[in-house]
C-alpha cells in the first residue's frame, strides 16, 4: 500500500495552525474597526483560511491586502503577501505563477535587508523545485536558508529546512535520505516539553515512509506514538487521522478485528470532539470491514456517513460513500441499486470537476491580474522618476521622455499580447481537461463497471446483449470524441493551415455516407444523396471531409428512428452551397442565435448519444478558413438543415 502526500498542503496547514482557531465571521467583523495595517494582517489570516478549498477567495483577500500595502508604501507587507500568493499557487499546482510571486518577494526582502524573509523565500523555492523533481536546485536553495538559520541560531528555521529537505528527497523517491532528515527533525522536537502540530504531522509522515518500505510494524509504532502524545483537544484531528491509518494497516494485514476496534475508537473520538467529517470517514472504514460479514450493518453505517456528508455539503465525501455502497450492493447481487449508486458517484465527481475548474480559473485570473497590475505600476513609477529628474533639461530631456514613452507603449503592447496568449493557452488547457475529465471519464468509468459485472456475475443471454449494446455505444462515442479532440487540439496549438485544391465533392460525400451507413442502419434512417456530379470546389480536402463527416454524424445522432437525412448541393454566384437536412428533434431559437455568435451547448441525441461540442466549433473554423460561410435553419420537433458554402471550382 502506497500513500501520496500533498506537501504544499501540509506546509500550508503548518503555517496556518495559529489562524485555524479564529472563525471567519469574527475576522470579517473585525475589519470594520481596524487601521489599514491591522486590516492587512486580517486579510492575510482570511486568505490562509480559504487557501485550501477556495483559491479564488484566497487570492481575492490577498489582493485586498496588497492594495492597502501599496497605498501605505509598506514593502515588507507586500513581500509577505507575495509569499502567501506563492503558497496558494503551489498548493493548486500553478508552479510558474508561484515562482514569479516568490521571486518578487525574495527581491523585496533583499532590498529591505531582511535575512529571515530571504531564508523563508529560499525555503519556498526549494520546496517548489523539489516538487518539480529538480532535486539539485532544491537542495542548493534549502542549503542557503539552512546557512542563515544556523548563523542566526534560529532553531525553528533549522527544523523547517530539515523537514523541507526530507520532503524533497521523498518526492525524488530516496526514502532513506528522507528518513534521515525527518528523524533528525523529530529528535529536535522530542526535546520540547510541549509538542507542536508539526511534530504530529512529522510522525504521520515517517509512518508513511516505513509503510512504503514494507515495514508495517515500525509504521504502526510511529502512528501509535502520535496517538498517545496527542491527548489534548488542539491535536484531536491529528489523533483521529492516525487512528484511521492504523486501522488501514491492520486491515491490510488481515487483522479485521483489530482494524474494526481501531476504526471504532476513531469514531468515538470524532463524536466526542464533534468532528462530523471524521465521523463519516470512520463509518466508511467500519463499513468496509463489515462488508463481507454483515452487509446490512455495513449499508446502515454508509447511510449514516452519507447523512453526515450531506449536512456538511461535502460532495467529494458523498461520492466516495456512494462508491462504497455500490460495492456492497454488487456483493449482494442487487445490481439495480449498485448501478444507481455508481451513477450518483459519477454525477457528484463531474460536478466537483466543474466546480474545481471554475475556482482554479478564477484564482489564476486574479493572480494574473495582480501580477499584470504590479508590472504596469512599476513601469509607470519608473517613467515618473525619469520625468521628474529631467524636467529642467531642454531638448535632450524631451527626447529621453519620448523614448521612455515609446518604450512604455511597446512594453504595454507586449504585456497585453502575453496576457492574451496566456489566456488562450489556459482556455485550450481547461477545455481539454474538461472534455477528458467529463466526457471521456464518464463512458470509460461506466464501461469498466459493466466489464467488472460481466466478469464476476452470471447473466442471461438477453442481459449480456443489452450490456454489450451499451458498451458499443459508449466506445463509439469515446472514439468519435477522441478523433474530434485530436483535430481540435492540433488546430488550437498549430493553427489552421489550408492547402487548397480542386475537389470532386461527390466522391467525398459518397465515401462518408458509406463510412456512416452502419450508424444510420442501426436507427433505420434513410440517407438520400442529392449531391450532383461535377459540384467541384476549391478548398482543403481534409477540411471538407471533416465538415461532411461531422454534419452527417450529428444528423444521425439527432434524427429519430425511421427518419431520413438528405444531402444536396447547388451552385450560385461562384459558390457551391451544400446542405445537410434531417428530420430530427430540431434546435431552439435561442440555440440558433447562440450558434451565430459562439458554439452550441452540448446536448444528447435521440438515443442518448453525447457529443463534446468541439465538432461544430471546428466546422465553423474550417469553413471560414476556406473562404466560405455556414448557417442553419431549424424547427423544434421537425428537423434541422445546415448550409455551408465553398468557392466553386
Amino acid at each position: 500500500m502506497m500513500y501520496k502526500f500533498n506537501y504544499p498542503l501540509i506546509l500550508l496547514l503548518i503555517c496556518s495552525t495559529a489562524f485555524a482557531q479564529v472563525p471567519l465571521s469574527t475576522l470579517r467583523s473585525r475589519l470594520k474597526n481596524e487601521s489599514n495595517q491591522q486590516k492587512i494582517d486580517t486579510y492575510l489570516e482570511i486568505s490562509k483560511l480559504y487557501a485550501t478549498d477556495q483559491p479564488d477567495s484566497a487570492v481575492h483577500y490577498c489582493n485586498q491586502a496588497m492594495r492597502l500595502a501599496e497605498l501605505m508604501g509598506d514593502h515588507h507587507s507586500q513581500a509577505v503577501l507575495l509569499m502567501e500568493l506563492g503558497s496558494v499557487n503551489i498548493l493548486h499546482n500553478h508552479a510558474n505563477l508561484a515562482r514569479r510571486f516568490i521571486n518578487e518577494a525574495l527581491s523585496i526582502f533583499r532590498n529591505l535587508h531582511e535575512p529571515e524573509g530571504v531564508a523563508a523565500a529560499y525555503d519556498q523555492l526549494g520546496l517548489l523545485d523539489g516538487q518539480g523533481k529538480n532535486v539539485a536546485v532544491a537542495v542548493t536553495e534549502l542549503d542557503k536558508s539552512l546557512t542563515f538559520y544556523k548563523d542566526s541560531h534560529d532553531s525553528s528555521g533549522i527544523l523547517d529546512t530539515y523537514s523541507g529537505l526530507g520532503k524533497v528527497y521523498e518526492e525524488k523517491g530516496d526514502i532513506e535520505k528522507a528518513l534521515t532528515y525527518y528523524l533528525r527533525t523529530l529528535v529536535q522536537y522530542e526535546h520540547r516539553q510541549k509538542k507542536p502540530e508539526e511534530y504530529f504531522i512529522l510522525l504521520d509522515r515517517i509512518g508513511h515512509l516505513y509503510l512504503r518500505k514494507g515495514d508495517n510494524r515500525t509504521a504502526i509504532k510511529y502512528l501509535e506514538e502520535g496517538v498517545q502524545n496527542s491527548k489534548i483537544p488542539a491535536e484531536r484531528d491529528t489523533e483521529i487521522n492516525m487512528l484511521g491509518e492504523e486501522g488501514k494497516i491492520y486491515e491490510q494485514e488481515g487483522q479485521s478485528a483489530h482494524a474494526l476496534s481501531t476504526y471504532k475508537q476513531a469514531l468515538s473520538e470524532a463524536k466526542k470532539y464533534n468532528r462530523p467529517e471524521q465521523q463519516a470517514e470512520a463509518l466508511i472504514n467500519i463499513a468496509g470491514v463489515l462488508k463481507k460479514e454483515d452487509s446490512g450493518q455495513s449499508l446502515k453505517d454508509l447511510k449514516s456517513a452519507l447523512h453526515l456528508a450531506d449536512s456538511l455539503h461535502q460532495p467529494r465525501l458523498a461520492a466516495s460513500i456512494y462508491a462504497a455502497m455500490a460495492g456492497v450492493y454488487q456483493q449482494e447481487k442487487d445490481y439495480k441499486e449498485a448501478m444507481a449508486a455508481l451513477e450518483e458517484n459519477h454525477r457528484l465527481l463531474d460536478s466537483l470537476l466543474n466546480a474545481d475548474t471554475t475556482k482554479d480559473i478564477a484564482a489564476i485570473d486574479s493572480s494574473y491580474a495582480l501580477e499584470s497590475s504590479r508590472e504596469k505600476i512599476g513601469n509607470l513609477q519608473q517613467v515618473s522618476k525619469v520625468e521628474k529628474k529631467e524636467l529642467d533639461l531642454s531638448l535632450v530631456i524631451l527626447v529621453i521622455v519620448l523614448a521612455a514613452l515609446v518604450m512604455f507603449f511597446f512594453e504595454r503592447r507586449k504585456i497585453r499580447r502575453l496576457n492574451k496568449e496566456l489566456k488562450a493557452a489556459n482556455q485550450v488547457k481547461d477545455t481539454l481537461f474538461s472534455v477528458i475529465g467529463h466526457d471521456l471519464k464518464g463512458p470509460a468509468g461506466s464501461a469498466a463497471q459493466l466489464f467488472a459485472l460481466m466478469e464476476t456475475e452470471d447473466f442471461t443471454e438477453e442481459e449480456l446483449k443489452l450490456m454489450i449494446s451499451d458498451l458499443r455505444k459508449q466506445t463509439e462515442a469515446s472514439f468519435e470524441l477522441l478523433q474530434t479532440l485530436f483535430e481540435w487540439g492540433r488546430t488550437q496549438l498549430q493553427g489552421i493551415k489550408v492547402q487548397p485544391e480542386t475537389l470532386d465533392t461527390k466522391a467525398i460525400v459518397d465515401k462518408n455516407i458509406n463510412l456512416l451507413s452502419r450508424q444510420a442502419a442501426l436507427k433505420d434512417i434513410a440517407v438520400i444523396d442529392r449531391v450532383p456530379l461535377g459540384a467541384g470546389i476549391i478548398g482543403d480536402i481534409n477540411h471538407f471531409d471533416f465538415i461532411i463527416r461531422n454534419l452527417l454524424s450529428n444528423a444521425i445522432k439527432f434524427t429519430y428512428e425511421k427518419g431520413s437525412i438528405e444531402l444536396g448541393a447547388d451552385k450560385q454566384d461562384g459558390k457551391v452551397i451544400f446542405m445537410v437536412r434531417d428530420t430530427g428533434k430540431g434546435i431552439t431559437e435561442d440555440q440558433q442565435k447562440q450558434f451565430l455568435t459562439s458554439n452550441l451547448q452540448v446536448s444528447y441525441g435521440t438515443k442518448g448519444e453525447k457529443g463534446s461540442g468541439l465538432g461544430l466549433s471546428l466546422i465553423k473554423e474550417f469553413v471560414a478558413a476556406n473562404h466560405g460561410k455556414i448557417w442553419l435553419e431549424s424547427y423544434e420537433g421537425k428537423g434541422t438543415t445546415f448550409y455551408f458554402s465553398f468557392p466553386a471550382a
